[in-house]
């Protein structure tokens, strides 16, 4: 009956787990400013990205982005009238490619703010007072792209399947215990 028992717990357990959300620290260093004509290879951006791959294929597609966050962009698993993320694809072993926006007015400052990595960060000001700037980087071939997951906490599914796999070697080791006892 106790074996009955953990295979049902074993299964339950595996039927459950599907891969865990994971947050990576993305960091472009050294873009072309278009307004001044020069390369700034101390000027970075910084893009906190949240992904889950819900087929299990290794790749990320928008659907899976949980959360992306850049200078005034932050956007939560959903396009909002302010935050939206106009396409996402990562592919393994290559950089992720998407496009991602903020917009916002208040009926006295109209903000932009585009990421779309390899192409441009533009952040854009403008009022109704005539105050106005528009800085636009550009990447080249001398943009470093740095990728560092950050440590994910793990799902409840995690823990059930550990859990199930601790209950399934104390089975075993009883078992053995108890078959040299006799």
């Amino acid at each position: 009956m106790l074996k009955m028992s953990m295979m049902a717990v074993i299964i339950a357990a595996a039927a459950s787990a599907h891969a865990e959300e994971k947050t990576f620290d993305i960091v472009y260093q050294g873009l072309y400013s278009v307004d001044d004509h020069v390369f700034q290879p101390d000027k970075t951006l910084k893009v906190t990205l949240t992904v889950d791959d819900l087929d299990g294929n290794g790749d990320y597609s928008e659907n899976e982005v949980k959360a992306l966050k850049a200078s005034h962009i932050d956007y939560k698993g959903s396009c909002t009238v302010e935050h939206c993320l106009e396409y996402f694809n990562w592919v393994r072993g290559s950089l992720p490619d998407y496009s991602a926006a903020y917009h916002s007015f208040d009926g006295f400052y109209n903000e932009l703010t585009i990421v779309n990595p390899g192409v441009e960060y533009r952040e854009f000001v403008q009022s109704n007072f005539g105050f106005r700037y528009d800085l636009t980087w550009h990447w080249t071939a001398d943009t470093q792209t740095t990728i560092t997951q950050i440590s994910a906490v793990p799902e409840p599914s995690s823990y059930a399947m550990l859990g199930a796999g601790l209950a399934s070697l104390a089975l075993v080791a009883r078992r053995r215990r108890k078959h040299n006892d006799m």
